[in-house]
């Protein structure tokens, strides 16, 4: 099954780090694994645990694309603890910030949103940043 990276470039200026925040609703479009159907704006959280139909399998979000006899699914994979941070010394690069296992379908797209919070290099600290 493939697994796809969501990962985030950012310019950081008086940040610290960006914390992927634990109750996150990750916002993604997706289409069907054999193309053409797609569905825009479809919420995935770690939070959200469904029993796969016919198997002892869970996911964090499913689907039934028209025409389809199998279940498409979206689950989250663990990151290590601060994997998912993006921190000063990744300013300017692409770094992972979530993983996602696939099956029947494919993540075309992330809508960011209040995703992350934010720490500056002076301490503070900000909740819900929208990116």
């Amino acid at each position: 099954m493939p697994v796809f990276a969501l990962k985030i470039k950012a310019d950081l200026e008086n940040v610290a780090k960006l914390v992927v925040l634990d109750n996150v609703m990750w916002k993604l479009d997706i289409q069907s694994g054999e193309g053409g159907d797609t569905k825009s704006g479809v919420t995935v959280s770690k939070e959200d645990v469904l029993e796969l139909d016919g198997s002892k399998g869970e996911a964090n979000f499913i689907v039934k694309w028209p025409g389809s006899k199998s279940q498409a699914y979206i689950k989250m994979l663990d990151m290590k603890a601060g994997q998912g941070d993006y921190t000063e010394d990744k300013d300017g690069q692409y770094s992972t910030v979530a993983l996602f296992e696939c099956r029947g379908l494919e993540i075309t797209s992330y809508v960011p949103g209040a995703d992350f919070s934010a720490e500056s290099t002076g301490g503070g600290k900000f909740e819900e940043v929208d990116l």
